[in-house]
């Protein structure tokens, strides 16, 4: 029964008992550590993962969920946490940092239930789409609740330089890679693919545009640059270094967070949970509405139960600088949301898309 429970939510849960138990001492890690460390390779793996064919067969839809979508989650999410009591600077953060799906623990349930391409593919687009999304929204709410930008003009100009910017380095920098990879040894391809990625990040973040978007650009264009073969190993190495980064930040979270803290914020942990629920509710709605006959409702309602937040909204938590009034609880908020989206979303994915017989045969004869 043990190999039901999904290894995030262990890794939390170990880390969390250390921590109530006074077992670990107190500790905090450097924000910029954690973003410059464990995010590259979170995103690069993830976009790597991604199969061209499919991502342009279903972009419409993956940009509506993933672009469109996370801004829409992110307002309605601000602003129900607004009327519910949360401070501003509460408010915007959590809001930037649960604007992204990472719904990796129900991607194995979903291919072992044969889940129609169309939903698995928007869930996985989505969810690497609204990866930058967020971490854009994230460095603009830090910059609004520290003070560095204050008017419309300046949020406005400071998203725009931070999406052109970044999405420009990974380009340029994957184009240039891709053209380095044909000409070097194939031992060395991971070696390259490795440096790039870091290097995307820093030079991104010299410039003052999002390092994590160039990762995001540049995994995309390489992932079409092996051979199969070399394709699948160069695959395996990021899928590996990617996992033990995710593992990385869901323990270290969780040695961060004690048991009790959680308790003691509760009442604003399920005002949260609704907040977001109601929010991806109403997004799943908007953004399949011009096309009803594509997403029956059953869709509709995977779509909104697969809509997990996982390593990258932990991360983005630890990455709020101490500055920030609230930062402690701001954490301790994420680490619950995070924790209950996988013990309950993530324990029941597959049986709630069973109960909803959504597979592929379903998915033919509802086309027809």
């Amino acid at each position: 029964m043990v190999r039901r429970w999904p290894w995030p939510f262990l890794l939390l849960l170990a880390g969390a008992i250390l921590a109530t138990a006074r077992l670990v001492p107190a500790f905090r890690v450097d924000p910029a550590l954690v973003l410059a460390v464990f995010l590259p390779p979170l995103l690069f793996d993830a976009g790597f993962s991604m199969r061209a064919a499919a991502v342009r067969r279903e972009l419409p839809w993956i940009v509506g969920l993933g672009l469109a979508g996370a801004v829409l989650t992110a307002g309605v999410v601000f602003g129900l946490l607004l009327v519910a009591g949360f401070s501003f600077a509460a408010a915007l953060v959590l809001a930037a940092i649960l604007a992204a799906t990472d719904p990796v623990s129900v991607f194995a349930a979903l291919r072992r239930l044969h889940t129609p391409e169309r939903l698995r593919v928007a869930l996985e687009g989505e969810s690497l789409v609204n990866d930058g999304v967020a971490v854009v929204l994230f460095t603009v709410a830090l910059a609004v609740v520290e003070g560095r930008v204050l008017d419309a003009p300046g949020i406005a100009g400071l998203s725009v330089w931070l999406t052109v910017g970044g999405l420009g380095i990974g380009v340029g920098l994957g184009l240039l890679t891709r053209w380095l990879l044909a000409i070097v040894p194939h031992p060395a391809q991971v070696a390259i693919t490795v440096v790039t990625a870091y290097a995307g990040y820093l030079l991104a973040g010299w410039i003052g545009a999002s390092g994590l978007l160039a990762v995001i650009a540049m995994s995309l264009i390489l992932g079409t640059a092996f051979q199969p073969a070399t394709h699948h190993r160069v695959h395996r190495f990021w899928r590996r270094l990617g996992f033990f980064m995710s593992s990385a930040i869901f323990l270290l979270v969780g040695l961060q967070v004690r048991l009790d803290e959680v308790m003691q914020v509760g009442a604003r942990l399920l005002v949260l949970v609704v907040a977001v629920l109601l929010a991806r509710t109403l997004m799943v709605i908007v953004a399949t509405l011009p096309r009803g006959d594509l997403w029956p409702w059953r869709w509709r309602l995977g779509l909104v139960w697969a809509g997990l937040r996982g390593a990258l909204s932990l991360a983005l938590a630890l990455g709020v600088p101490a500055s920030v009034t609230g930062q402690g609880e701001i954490l301790t908020l994420v680490f619950g949301f995070v924790f209950l989206s996988l013990v309950v979303q993530g324990l029941s994915t597959g049986p709630v898309f069973q109960a909803l017989g959504i597979s592929r045969q379903t998915a033919v004869a509802t086309v027809r």
